[in-house]
């Protein structure tokens, strides 16, 4: 055991604290550097994949109906493997774990492209098969991820770490968006089956573009990995929510991401939906409705870093409640420009729901169980954004977008002023941890 604490203990570099910038943290620390681009060309692939995905779902079935089906078919692994992630993460090196995602992840997809190079129209169960390879296998890369990081950046330098990844998290999404509103969009005119394909293999070479860099990082061992010649999943499963729910403030927070994923889980639906009834139906304007939010997260996540906000319990009521106002907006905004300012001004919110929380979690989580609280937070979010789905496709169908963004951003600010409910929640504070 000892031994293993004092490797990982190397893990994290001895850096002067009164440097505290992204570019310091980067050049300072290499571990961190290498796992941060690899999250950056996987995201960029990502994004260039991900919404180029449910606009072909869109396009091959004509029905609406069947996008929601797809996104169900990606959501669901997250709900039957989250758990289970969270125990690998706890038990074994986090970067082999991570290496052998990106790595199942680029040959998935490159299968995927020899199948849609012979058939530039797949059936729709393959589009959704697809999806759901890919979101089983994220759902294990996810946990190991957000355990990884406490790993390699000290204490001191964590928040700063956190604000670089949530940025880049949205930031390359952002570019990936744009470029495939406008290159991707331009080839889609020309050829709907290029721009499928050339979506799949650019995600396929950024997978195998974020190995290089994981392969870089030093092993990432959890602190009890000698524990792991008897491991008993369910038990640790059980442990991990037994965790969450003696810590008060987590355990609120775990409900009140259940009730904001119910009211969030349809957006992709809703942007699809509301580009085809309101805006046209172009991809371009599909992928400025998207790239607007991320926007807003990237312009606001360095200023959230920066303020050091201590009551993280506040910051995610404000930010969800604030989230919830501006769905409201988007309900009349049938001008594509209106819209998309909504949506921009939605993200500036996001940042607080997420980052204070983020550091807050890190610092009063131990090491070996910050996997199982990651995987216990997914799954639970995620376990019931297949029913909002289905729901969210059928209310859709029924009372077209105005109702169905409004009841959204009526029920996501309910959801977060819910947390005022509870004194230790609205009260908490990272440095009296």
């Amino acid at each position: 055991m000892s031994e293993i604490a004092a490797n990982n203990s190397n893990l994290i570099p001895d850096v002067p604290q009164a440097n505290k910038g992204y570019a310091d943290l980067l050049r300072s620390n290499p571990a961190f550097r290498n796992l941060w681009i690899g999250q950056a060309i996987s995201q960029l692939g990502d994004a260039l994949y991900y919404l180029v995905f449910l606009f072909m779902v869109e396009k091959v079935t004509g029905d609406p109906k069947m996008v929601g089906i797809a996104g169900v078919g990606q959501t669901l692994p997250f709900l039957l493997f989250s758990p289970y992630a969270g125990v690998v993460a706890d038990r074994w090196n986090r970067k082999t774990i991570m290496l052998a995602c990106d790595l199942l992840s680029g040959f998935a997809l490159l299968l995927f492209a020899v199948y849609v190079f012979f058939d530039a129209t797949p059936p729709a169960w393959t589009l959704i098969a697809a999806g759901a390879a890919l979101s089983a296998i994220n759902a294990f890369f996810s946990p190991a991820k957000g355990a990884a990081i406490p790993q390699l950046v000290s204490e001191e330098r964590r928040d700063t770490a956190n604000a670089l990844s949530l940025a880049t998290q949205n930031l390359l999404p952002m570019i990936g968006v744009a470029l495939s509103g406008t290159l991707l969009a331009i080839l889609y005119a020309i050829s709907p089956a290029y721009f499928f394909l050339a979506a799949i293999l650019l995600n396929a070479v950024s997978f195998f573009g974020s190995a290089v860099f994981i392969a870089r990082l030093p092993r990432l061992v959890p602190v009890h990995e000698e524990d792991k010649a008897e491991p008993n999943a369910l038990r640790d499963v059980r442990d991990g929510f037994v965790y969450l729910k003696k810590e008060r403030v987590l355990w609120i927070l775990l409900w009140l991401n259940l009730l904001v994923q119910i009211a969030m889980a349809p957006f992709m639906l809703v942007y699809i939906a509301v580009n085809k009834s309101w805006f046209g139906g172009g991809y371009g304007t599909l992928a400025l409705c998207e790239v607007s939010f991320f926007v807003g997260v990237v312009a606001c996540s360095v200023f959230v870093e920066r303020i050091k906000i201590a009551r993280p319990g506040m910051a995610f009521i404000a930010g969800v409640a604030g989230i919830g106002i501006t769905v409201i907006f988007m309900a009349v905004s049938r001008n594509v420009w209106a819209f998309a300012w909504w949506n921009f001004v939605a993200g500036l919110a996001f940042p607080f729901v997420q980052l204070p929380m983020a550091a807050y979690i890190q610092k009063l989580v131990p090491e070996n169980f910050q996997g199982r609280v990651n995987a216990a937070m997914t799954m639970t979010g995620m376990g019931v954004a297949p029913v909002s789905i289905g729901l969210g496709g059928l209310l859709l169908a029924a009372a077209g977008p105005t109702i169905t963004i409004a009841i959204m951003g009526v029920a996501m600010t309910l959801a977060g002023l819910l947390g005022l409910a509870d004194k230790s929640f609205r009260t908490a504070q990272t440095d009296a941890i």
